[in-house]
């Protein structure tokens, strides 16, 4: 059965329409062929201004805790536009596009009562439910009421002559492609005007000055942001998630829980206590034979990561479908804590590695995520002993605050910066990577290779390369398209051509 709010969507169906068709519209010249200009904050705001106004629509108040996460979506507006790094363009719009749908399942449900895996499994059900209800903007209301019928009367008696003039019209065409030749053969002045009027006409003429490519890809633009948004409603106003599942957990025995931990506890606990004698303590002796500190200190990190959010799923299903236990708690925060000393491990490993071969934006990403790995791991250690504890907001919590973080740091000045200031000479494969490997964020940096002193003709040359090519791509940057990344980075490249 039909949820209230879609019927109070679908009465007021003409007003939810006109709201969605003036959104496409914004969303269209904001977003056309402009993912990350100065317009991309404009339509970040305009996204929670819209749905306040559905919301209020259907008689839905705006619910305490519901700012935070508009506040979410305005930050990854602004870094987005500071930016011209296209990995924070993209995870930007995945961020703003999960903060509003937990914003919308704040407004409508019961979210604090939802558990981890609740949280997950109601989250593909409103994409679901988004996905399916594409067709609602075209939906039909009942049954048309009287006043309608008189409506269209009225109509139908104003323009009632319309099918007789449009088939005279029809008949008169018809009859035209014949007469018109004749007359054209008869007259040369008549056939020498209509000669240039079928010219101006011409359907290749007409094709040629029409910029098809742009005019469909608008239309597709705006169709994509008016029946995004209806549908995102209308399959949220349909739904009816409820509260907290009706499904106890801890069903399992505890014994079979504290098997399992404690098998997992003590293969842990010694290879953490090997880490800190030989890595963090570099008991270099015990080293297996032709392995170098070096050798040892890089290997095994993808291994370690994997094995971290191996043991992540692990303790949260351990916490969920067995009964109650001290002893497993215990066993399961070892384990969270032994985790927490692989995590260090690995980031420890990344660190010696970049100290060894400078930073890429993947070993940062790759540190950045340890360090939200680690922060994560401290509420499920919290978790373990408050069954309560809402696990998923605070993770989304977390990862929302340091990505938003992240996204400010540009990431890519910062590591161009690093590699210049820790690279005594700057082999070919690390210019490469400088000059190709990075945004048009690190220009600003590359551009301090001038005051290193003199550099070979082939550096020189590349370098000569890389700035005007920025110059190139952003001569063209209009007010719409504005980018503060790229506005320094046109500003670095002039500042090198100048000198």
């Amino acid at each position: 059965m039909d949820n209230i709010f879609i019927h109070r969507m679908r009465k007021n169906r003409q007003w939810f329409l006109k709201i969605s068709l003036i959104y496409g519209a914004v969303f269209t010249f904001c977003l056309y062929k402009n993912m990350s200009g100065i317009t991309f904050p404009l339509i970040t705001a305009a996204l929670p201004a819209v749905s306040v106004l559905f919301l209020k629509k259907v008689q839905i108040p705006l619910q305490k805790g519901t700012v935070r996460y508009f506040a979410g979506i305005m930050l990854l507006g602004i870094s987005t536009v500071l930016t011209d790094s296209g990995f924070f363009h993209f995870f930007n719009c995945v961020g703003i596009i999960l903060l509003f749908m937990m914003a919308m399942a704040h407004q409508l449900y019961r979210d604090d009562e939802w558990g981890f895996t609740e949280y997950v499994k109601k989250f593909f059900i409103m994409v679901g439910a988004w996905i399916t209800s594409v067709g609602e903007p075209f939906h039909k209301i009942g049954k048309k009421t009287d006043e309608t019928c008189v409506d269209k009367k009225k109509k139908s008696g104003r323009y009632k002559y319309a099918g007789a003039v449009l088939y005279g019209v029809l008949a008169a065409g018809i009859l035209l492609l014949i007469v018109i030749p004749l007359l054209m053969m008869s007259d040369q002045i008549f056939s020498r005007i209509f000669t240039e009027i079928f010219r101006f006409f011409s359907p290749v003429n007409v094709f040629r000055n029409i910029d098809l490519e742009n005019i469909f890809g608008i239309l597709f633009t705006f169709c994509f942001g008016v029946i995004s948004l209806y549908a995102f409603f209308a399959g949220l106003f349909k739904m009816g998630l409820g509260g907290k599942d009706e499904k106890s957990a801890g069903k399992a025995s505890f014994v079979t829980g504290i098997t399992f931990a404690g098998i997992l506890a003590a293969v842990y606990v010694f290879y953490s206590g090997i880490q800190i004698l030989f890595l963090f303590l570099r008991l270099d002796s015990g080293l297996p034979e032709g392995v170098t500190y070096s050798r040892y200190a890089h290997e095994g990190f993808w291994q370690l990561l994997a094995v971290s959010l191996i043991n992540f799923a692990a303790v949260l299903i351990c916490a969920r479908i067995f009964e109650d236990s001290r002893i497993l708690k215990i066993l399961l925060s070892v384990i969270s804590a032994c985790t927490c000393i692989m995590i260090l491990s690995a980031a420890y490993r990344m660190m010696l590695y970049v100290n060894e071969y400078n930073l890429t934006f993947l070993r940062v990403l790759v540190l950045w995520f340890l360090g939200v790995l680690m922060i994560i791991f401290f509420g499920v250690i919290y978790s373990i002993y408050r069954k309560n504890f809402g696990l998923f907001r605070y993770i989304t919590a977390v990862v929302s605050v340091c990505y938003i973080l992240f996204s400010f740091s540009h990431a890519d000045a910062l590591i161009a910066g690093y590699n210049i200031e820790n690279t005594e000479e700057l082999n070919e494969n690390d210019l490469y990577y400088l000059l190709w490997g990075l945004s048009q964020d690190a220009a600003p940096q590359i551009a301090r290779l001038a005051d290193a002193g003199e550099m070979d003709f082939q550096t020189a040359q590349s370098l000569d390369t890389y700035f005007e090519n920025i110059r190139f791509v952003n001569e063209d940057m209009g007010i719409r398209s504005w980018n503060y990344s790229r506005a320094e980075a046109l500003k670095a490249a002039e500042e090198w051509t100048g000198n």
